[in-house]
């Protein structure tokens, strides 16, 4: 099982909405085929592991981090290949959290005559897979925030020089991180002071954009459609699918811009308020659109704090990863990583659950998970 959990992470960024899968096939005490999902849309783990075992099956056993699935999608269910080839047991880590499987892939092959057993490393396979029971289970994307600063928690100096506080390796590391994600979603405040590309590049230097094997997203909330034409976003959205939500009834004057936005490929969606009338627009309805919409199930948030803020005060962020600098930037209350939280005592504070935490380069990578009701 151990070895199924490695392979499975070989499909990281890639299986989307389904969730990384790996599967291995033992008989006689021998491993004799392996296989992983690779892309959505392609075999599912336990069809590569019987496509590439070459030898007859009968009486093997496979181990398979999620529970089969039992519905025709893209691919024909996996549970009719293993009732094919005559398994004698299947070693599940994990039920699958679908509504049109949960539970029913065990009953099944146990209804053929194959003896199931599941719960096996269970937690090491919902932790990789973390993105895909969120958003299985509630129809919102899982949000991970990144968030860069100082050791003193600031992400600019006074003069709102943020450029750069973490050292190139952790600006790389954030590249390889964006490639797992559907999409990054910012402010228009971001976009108006940063004036970014925000989206996977293998360098650096290098804003030029390359296919990818997966649809990629960018999304600015801007509610009063202040992005400039000329703004890196913008010239780059035939190349990388780019979504603006904005307030509902924008203002007359508007119209031309808006239809040079869609001319330049872009979608701008009107939102509702936010009700509680902080960020002008309604979070909530933003992530339920990118999720029926579009079908993104997983958002980085690259911010600053007035939106981030926002997402904690709702409890929508999932996971945190922070990258601190080795630097000390001192000064007031402006560039904080978060703004006014309306937080009087210390017992209400937001708790946060440390998961890995490692050098990159000289900078410290912090991964946190909010402890939620």
């Amino acid at each position: 099982m151990g070895l199924a959990i490695k392979l499975a992470g070989k499909g990281k960024g890639n299986t989307g909405p389904n969730p990384m899968v790996g599967a291995v096939i033992v008989k006689n005490g021998k491993i004799i085929s392996s296989g992983y999902h690779r892309q959505a849309g392609l075999p599912h783990a336990e069809t590569e592991a019987i496509k590439n075992s070459g030898q007859p099956l009968e009486g093997s056993t496979i181990y398979v981090t999620i529970e089969p699935c039992t519905f025709r999608g893209r691919t024909p269910p996996c549970v009719n290949e293993i009732i094919k080839h005559r398994f004698k047991e299947v070693v599940i880590g994990c039920i699958d959290p679908n509504p049109r499987v949960n539970g029913r892939g065990v009953e099944i092959l146990k209804k053929a005559g194959i003896k199931t057993r599941t719960g096996l490393l269970e937690d090491k396979i919902k932790l990789q897979n973390e993105i895909f029971f969120k958003h299985i289970k509630t129809g919102v994307p899982f949000i991970l925030c990144k968030i860069a600063s100082s050791i003193d928690g600031k992400i600019a100096a006074s003069a709102s020089d943020s450029g750069w506080i973490t050292s190139d390796k952790s600006r790389m590391k954030v590249q390889s991180i964006r490639k797992e994600y559907k999409c990054i979603l910012t402010g228009i405040n971001t976009v108006m002071s940063d004036n970014p590309y925000l989206f996977p590049r293998n360098n650096l230097e290098n804003t030029s954009v390359k296919n990818s094997i997966r649809k990629f997203y960018r999304v600015v909330l801007d509610s009063s459609l202040k992005i400039s034409l000329n703004s890196n976003i913008i010239r780059t959205s035939a190349m990388v699918k780019t979504i603006i939500f904005s307030k509902q009834k924008p203002s007359p004057g508007l119209a031309g811009k808006i239809n040079k936005l869609k001319m330049a490929d872009v979608d701008v969606l009107p939102v509702i308020k936010d009700p509680e009338g902080t960020t002008g627009l309604d979070i909530l309805t933003v992530l339920k659109t990118l999720y029926k919409k579009y079908e993104i199930t997983s958002i980085l948030l690259e911010c600053g704090p007035t939106l981030l803020t926002s997402f904690l005060k709702r409890n929508l962020i999932d996971k945190f990863i922070f990258f601190l600098a080795p630097k000390i930037i001192g000064g007031g209350g402006s560039f904080n990583m978060f703004g006014n939280l309306g937080i009087k005592k210390v017992a209400g504070c937001n708790i946060l659950r440390f998961g890995n935490i490692k050098r990159v380069g000289d900078d410290i990578m912090v991964t946190a998970y909010p402890l939620k009701d």
